[in-house]
């Protein structure tokens, strides 16, 4: 089922309230929908770049899947979405500026969507190791389910929307965006023990 104009408009409560009880697949569709163009102008507003705010945009809207228990009831939910968003934009500008930083300070479970989101080899001090995570995360790839990895490929590798890969696989856009979490977290499973031999996050996958 996809929202129709058709449909009763549902608010963004309802549409809270519908990912809580698992009904993922139209309420992320709709939220989509409803947000996509402003959240997408929104962090261009702070990346100056069109790809990297698609990029991010897409990360909003699988945060909202990962994270919606934190949103509390009553408040205002666009003010709280737009906060996600600018979080989102920030953590992917300082992933940009490839500084480095302490193993401490490496994506935890918690932070999988931002580490999987920047899986592309970075020159650096240790070309050996990180041809091995590269080597490592490929293999990871080849490992998906190939229901998951199809929606990787099109959307993560070559940054196709969830709407367009949705039309292309025949899917709904919150099935799309619900394997694309699935995926990242199966990903970040696999290489979790690689982490602790980074010395930074390697860059953006392209």
């Amino acid at each position: 089922m996809t929202p129709t104009e058709t449909e009763p408009r549902l608010s963004d409560e309802d549409l809270v309230q519908m990912l809580q009880v698992g009904e993922t697949e139209i309420a992320i569709t709709h939220l989509e929908r409803r947000y996509g163009k402003r959240i997408y102008r929104f962090v261009h507003g702070m990346v100056r770049d069109p790809h990297l705010a698609h990029d991010v945009t897409q990360e909003v809207f699988e945060k909202i899947l990962l994270k919606h228990s934190l949103y509390r009831p009553g408040s205002n939910f666009r003010a709280w979405l737009f906060e996600v968003a600018r979080n989102q934009a920030l953590t992917m500008l300082r992933t940009r500026s490839r500084l480095p930083r302490a193993i401490s300070a490496l994506p935890t479970q918690s932070d999988e969507g931002d580490f999987l989101d920047s899986v592309a080899a970075e020159a650096d001090n240790e070309p050996m190791i990180e041809q091995e995570f590269m080597t490592a995360f490929q293999n990871a790839v080849d490992d998906l389910p190939a229901h998951y990895g199809v929606v990787f490929d099109l959307c993560v590798r070559k940054g196709r929307p969830y709407r367009e890969a949705g039309e292309e696989l025949g899917l709904p856009t919150g099935t799309v965006a619900i394997r694309i979490m699935r995926a990242r977290k199966k990903l970040f499973t696999a290489l979790q023990h690689h982490l602790g031999r980074l010395r930074r996050p390697p860059a953006c996958f392209q």
